[in-house]
């Protein structure tokens, strides 16, 4: 199985297991910047920024995302292992 299809599996077992924290992090960050965005074009507010704040809110949902993915498999070896012994 290729390092890809790891994480996949990872992540599709985080979120049944921690929905709301999964779901916050993972896609309520990237649904608050296109908000913002929407705020800014709605109020004719400077979009360079705004569209920069969106990008940085996008960057960190995925490095976010990838974080709690690897402690999340890395708690499940820890069980896996603690419980063989």
């Amino acid at each position: 199985m290729n390092e890809g299809t790891d994480e996949r599996d990872a992540f599709v077992r985080m979120a049944s297991d921690f929905p709301v924290r999964t779901g916050i992090f993972t896609f309520g960050l990237p649904a608050f910047g296109l908000l913002q965005l929407i705020n800014g074009y709605l109020h004719e507010a400077s979009l360079v920024f705004i569209a920069a704040f969106t990008v940085l809110a996008v960057a960190f949902s995925v490095m976010l995302t990838r974080y709690h993915v690897a402690n999340y498999r890395r708690t499940r070896l820890a069980r896996r292992v603690w419980s063989d012994e």
